[in-house]
Order: C-alpha cells, then structure tokens, then sequence
C-alpha cells in the first residue's frame, strides 16, 4: 500500500504535526511515506544547544515532563537503555545482558518542559505524538493533558509490561490515564521480551508451539481518539476536511486502512468534491487488491490441501 495518490489529493499547505519525544537519529521510518506532509517537533535533550530548524522539523534539546524544570538523565552503556528513572538492577540482573546494558556509565543534568509549554510557545497543535522515553512516558503524558483533550488524535507510546526501572508506570497506568483522555488501544506491536539467564544456556528454542522464550517486557502500544469525540470535533469543533484528513492519514501510517476507509465513509461529505472522488478511487482500490490477495490466497489452501 503506498500513500502517494493520497498525498497528492491533500490541500496545499496541508500538514500533520508530529511530536517525537526521544528521537534520537531523528524522525522514525514509519513516518517517511507521509514524509512530504508531516512537519515533526523533535524532543532530544542530549542534542544540547538551542532550539534549531532541521529541514521542516523543530529540534528542542529539552527533556519532557509533567512540569518545568530539571532532572538528571542517567546514561548506561547501552544508550538506548538511559533514563531518568533508576534501572530496577536486582531485577534486570536475572536476564540475559541486562544486567552489562544497564551498568550506569554517567549522568547528564537537562532541562525539562512540558509538551503543553513548548507547543504553546511555538504555536502550534500537536496531532501525533511518539513517546519513547524508558519508563518516564507517564509524566511526559501528564504535561501533555491540554494537547491530549484539544488537539492530540494518534499516540504512539512505549508501554513496559514489568518494572524495568524503579518506580515506572507500567502499561496498565499508561491505558488508565490515556482512556481518560478520550483515547482507545487499537494495537500493541514491536514487542520486546527479556529471557532469563541459566547456567543451560538456554535461550529462544522452538518449543511450546509457536510460543517464544522470556517475558513480555515492553512494546508500543497504538492509541486514538474515540471516533465519537473525534467526529465531534471533524463536525462541531472546527476541524472539518483537514482533521478528517489528518486522521486518515495517521491511520493509514499506521497500516490502519479499514478505520482510515470507514472514516473516510463517514467524513466524505464534508470534502472538496474533486478531493472526495479521489479518496474514494483510492480506498476503492485497496479494496480491489486486498480481494485479489484474499482470492489467490484461497485458492494457494485449497490447492495445498486437496492436490
């Protein structure tokens, strides 16, 4: 599925805002196919200097949090592994290379705002955030809570399933406060699981039918807005045709092709009748694809079940 027909339909000028909070070597590839239409706010604190432009992005080398402020990163050898929090070390300990990637190599003293604050100030709304932060999404979350009730349609956050780092919010923290929020799960994807250090050896074996070693220990969990609220806010609240636009496009990012087509069903008539003739040739022809797929797909089983 590419988004290149969709792209070319959108108004001029149209754009998504994304914030990307930890983005370390910039924006994600799950975003380069809307690439020409989204402009990110890019949160890395150990960039360092002042806020920069990068092309169409904003660089803020601030932290985020639940207030302003400042805090202290802890780094580890693993980089990717370094957070605010304290890893939970007796417990990582017990897996297989947690215990060398969480080693505390130094501290890094940074400043800290809020998602709420620093798009205030730039003036602008966010509609997607990314929360990649090693166990301090939640307070991250809680300086977002205007973003989240005004402007916000699509959250994508790292979810932890057990206490990696001393005193986190797990995903069961993280779903509470974001349904309160107006949003609902869609997916959890990417998931990570941590195997368990034995004198064996033992690791990922084929066992258990299809089961994998370890335990679940985090992924990304995929929210959006409530398609009641959302449609309020399309209709009601001054969104219309470029909300509507944006949310399909989020979805579609996503791999979310059924919602983005229902949401165009529901949407449509508010659309530039030229720009609703095109959507609707392109969802028509995913749907044509996706039956050839499902056709062939059919005919390969029965093929292999009785030839």
């Amino acid at each position: 599925m590419t988004l290149k027909p969709l792209l070319r339909a959108l108004p001029p000028g149209f754009e998504i805002v994304l914030a990307d909070i930890g983005s370390a070597g910039g924006l994600k590839d799950r975003w380069a196919p809307a690439r020409p239409a989204v402009s990110a706010m890019l949160f890395e604190p150990r960039d360092g200097g002042e806020p920069r432009a990068e092309g169409r992005d904003m660089l803020y080398p601030v932290a985020l949090g639940p207030e302003k402020g400042r805090a202290l990163l802890n780094l580890t050898a693993l980089p990717n592994m370094s957070s605010t929090l304290q890893p939970n070390r007796p417990l990582l300990e017990t897996f297989r290379k947690k215990g060398a990637h969480t080693q505390i190599t130094g501290t890094l003293e940074m400043p800290v705002d809020t998602l709420d604050a620093v798009a205030a100030q730039a003036g602008r709304g966010v509609d997607a955030i990314k929360v990649d932060t090693q166990g301090s999404e939640i307070g991250i979350l809680e300086g977002a809570r205007r973003c989240l009730a005004e402007t916000v349609i699509l959250a994508e956050i790292e979810v932890s399933f057990f206490e990696r780092y001393e005193g986190q919010a797990l995903f069961g923290d993280i779903e509470t406060l974001m349904r309160a929020a107006g949003f609902e799960l869609l997916d959890l994807y990417r998931l990570k699981r941590y195997r368990r250090l034995n004198r064996h050896g033992i690791g990922n074996v084929s066992l258990g039918a299809g089961q994998r070693a370890g335990r679940l220990a985090y992924g990304d969990a995929l929210f959006f807005l409530k398609e009641t609220t959302l449609l309020e806010r399309i209709r009601h609240g001054g969104g219309g045709e470029t909300l509507a636009l944006k949310a399909i496009l989020g979805l579609l990012v996503y791999g979310k092709a059924d919602m983005a087509a229902r949401l165009f069903d529901e949407t449509a008539d508010l659309m530039d009748p030229a720009r609703r003739a095109r959507l609707a040739r392109y969802f028509g022809s995913i749907g044509r694809r996706f039956l050839r797929h499902n056709s062939i797909h059919h005919v390969l089983d029965y093929l292999a079940r009785h030839v």
